[in-house]
């Protein structure tokens, strides 16, 4: 098929890649006159929270090796050297304003500068991302007689803007405690202020990096999850709760002890801060795509009452300050308002599939995290965003590919949208609000993983016969190289169709 990728960031290029590897014509079109998505905006001094072993296209191991957690440099360099040497097409500054419905597919009109096009395509992949819309800036009372300014950390170009400032950050997203972090260095003083603290994942846990306890498979395997690709799991989670219960708790009471312990000696008002960062409810319903580490200098640079952090909500300006809801008052020249992304948008699609797509407050739940049953020849890249997220995307476009094809048979209508609803439902039970709640599997990586690998009729367990290796190693791209050739290997010409297991994700 002739397919267009909308978007090229990480998710389009590794979606254009997955789908030439099967035989598809792929052009992918972005908007802006640089590859990269979120990592072509972001602020100074930002790195991927996932590390480089786990963050490539499978087909392009890093050229050189990178900082174990990427630059957004380092990771834009990576996928330049994808590009070229996959030799994909990508039209830079291209951006796509309208999708018109065809008998064949659809006619994607663009424009590039002055000049407007279209081309006709097969099947239309958007690939848009979560974090690439601009950043919300609320107007507050009062902020028109503010003497400072206020800004996003959209932004900050340059971490000299901090200097000599007195800084106030709000928010409590990966983005705020890097701001807050970022500025101790140059500013005079930094208040940081948040309704709600989120648990903060520590880089290390008693000593062992965090990613050799989530990306093994035992690790993953007591995640609970909207679903258990396989019987064992299944009866972990239905008949021993109290291992998975128990597990967390640990990993809970480590987190807060790591806190109590940087406090020791200090102060009372050092420990009374130290504790408010501590959230009241339960870790699990934290883990979800805005989840943050925890910056290695954040805490202690609140240990060193060199960083202030507040629980409030922001109510009004003052002409040297703020005001916040209890009525206290923070004087400051520079607020930062970090304050997330909104739910994705779709301004180049027809009406009607927009208010499909936009209707939800957590976003589009799709499924398989791909598909919308009642949007014909579409599919969408990166919706299934996680702590895997590129093999997550190059599997998934394997599993579309066999859709096309007709070597994978889908469920009805009524049911995709079914199951669509169960996974919607149980993230609302048990996954804490974002606006992109519904387009992440987060940190169910390897049960999404081993859901479409099952579907494809490819082993999921990429370690065995190795039992201790598939228990305890991690889990990266390098375990999925190879899946292409075993599928193909595996089709029958002219055989029956496989079809999706009963299993909602």
């Amino acid at each position: 098929m002739r397919i267009a990728i909308i978007g090229a960031g990480i998710s389009g290029i590794a979606a254009a890649q997955s789908l030439r590897k099967t035989g598809h014509d792929v052009q992918v079109f972005e908007k802006s006159k640089q590859i990269g998505g979120v990592w072509n905006l972001g602020y100074p001094q930002v790195r991927l929270q996932n590390t480089r072993d786990h963050y490539r296209l499978m087909d392009v191991p890093w050229s050189s090796r990178p900082d174990r957690h990427p630059t957004s440099a380092q990771i834009q360099k990576h996928l330049h050297e994808a590009i070229d040497k996959l030799d994909l097409t990508v039209n830079l500054g291209h951006e796509v304003t309208r999708l018109e419905e065809t008998q064949a597919g659809w006619r994607l009109h663009y424009r590039d500068g002055e000049t407007a096009g279209q081309q006709e395509f097969d099947f239309v992949i958007p690939s848009i991302g979560q974090y690439s819309d601009d950043k919300p800036l609320p107007e507050f009372p009062g902020q028109a007689s503010f003497r400072g300014s206020v800004i996003t950390e959209r932004e900050i170009r340059d971490l000299s803007v901090f200097a000599g400032k007195k800084v106030l950050v709000v928010g409590f997203g990966k983005s705020a405690l890097d701001m807050a972090t970022f500025a101790v260095e140059q500013a005079s003083e930094v208040n940081h202020i948040f309704r709600t603290p989120r648990w903060m994942i520590p880089f290390n846990i008693l000593g062992i990096h965090y990613s050799r306890l989530l990306f093994c498979r035992l690790g993953t395997v007591l995640m609970p999850s909207w679903v258990q690709p396989n019987a064992f799991e299944g009866f972990i989670h239905r008949r021993l709760g109290f291992l998975v219960r128990g597990n967390w708790a640990v990993v809970k009471s480590i987190a807060k002890v790591q806190k109590y312990v940087m406090g020791l000696g200090r102060s009372d008002t050092v420990k009374r801060r130290l504790a408010l960062l501590t959230p009241d409810h339960d870790l699990v319903g934290d883990f979800r795509s805005a989840a943050a580490m925890q910056p290695q200098m954040y805490t202690r640079y609140v240990a060193q009452e060199r960083l202030i952090p507040r629980r409030g909500e922001l109510a009004s300006f003052t002409e040297t300050g703020v005001v916040l809801e209890d009525g206290h008052a923070i004087d400051c020249d520079l607020v930062v308002l970090s304050l997330g992304s909104g739910s994705p948008v779709f301004p180049f699609m027809p009406e009607e599939y927009r208010c499909l797509l936009e209707s939800e407050p957590d976003g589009v739940q799709l499924y398989r995290h791909m598909l919308h049953p009642r949007i014909p020849r579409m599919a969408f890249a990166g919706f299934n965003h996680g702590f895997m997220h590129v093999p997550a995307v190059e599997v998934g476009m394997l599993w579309l590919s066999a859709v096309l094809a007709g070597d994978l048979a889908l469920p009805s209508a009524e049911e995709m949208e079914q199951s669509m609803a169960n996974v919607l439902q149980w993230k609302r039970d048990h996954v804490n609000f974002e606006p992109s709640r519904s387009c992440a599997v987060n940190t169910r990586f390897q049960q999404y993983l081993d859901v479409l690998l099952q579907e494809l009729g490819l082993n999921p367990y990429r370690k065995m016969p190795n039992v201790f290796a598939e228990l305890f190693s991690q889990y990266g791209p390098d375990d999925y190289v190879g899946i292409y050739e075993e599928y193909r290997a595996a089709r029958t010409e002219g055989g029956e169709p496989m079809r999706t297991l009963a299993l909602d994700t």
